[in-house]
């Protein structure tokens, strides 16, 4: 590997690694603005990122246990910013859904990030973009791959129940 790509490989891991914190202390501030966990938040960006999903979906998408994402969407739910919801055509399967309220109490936060993102991409030609864009999705599968690798590890250490 020549000098100038391993320059670039090792700013672009720093640079997504500050990324990662930068987001990372955000969500946490604006989880204390609005008074609820980081936990908590957590589970309402990925509701509202997917759209909504069954508890048991997003026990596999937080890495809890079953129990302790029903923790967090009761506490979600007395606080009005999230609730079950069962399905029309399978009333034995319930989602669970951002609120209204939920949105309303965080849009305001989140929603000079999505400005500052219009000003960052008209800095970029389409084929610019698609570029980003692939770069992200393929490190996302990635990432995913080796997220299963260590939970795979890190349950095999684990003693058994």
């Amino acid at each position: 590997m020549n000098d100038r790509r391993r320059q670039l490989i090792e700013a672009i891991n720093g640079e997504v690694r500050r990324s990662q914190n930068r987001t990372d202390a955000y969500d946490e501030a604006v989880a204390d603005a609005v008074g609820i966990n980081r936990t908590d938040h957590r589970c309402l960006d990925i509701l509202e990122n997917e759209g909504g999903a069954t508890a048991g979906r997003l026990a596999e998408l937080m890495g809890l246990s079953t129990g302790a994402v029903t923790t967090v969407l009761d506490r979600l739910e007395r606080a009005g910013l999230a609730r079950r919801v069962r399905d029309e055509h399978d009333r034995r399967k319930v989602n669970v859904v951002v609120t209204e309220k939920a949105g309303a109490l965080l849009w305001p936060f989140y929603e000079p990030l999505m400005k500052m993102s219009e000003r960052l991409y008209v800095r970029y030609s389409d084929e610019q973009l698609a570029l980003v864009l692939d770069f992200l999705e393929a490190g996302a599968e990635l990432y995913d791959e080796v997220l299963a690798e260590l939970h795979a590890r890190l349950a095999a250490r684990a003693p058994s129940p």
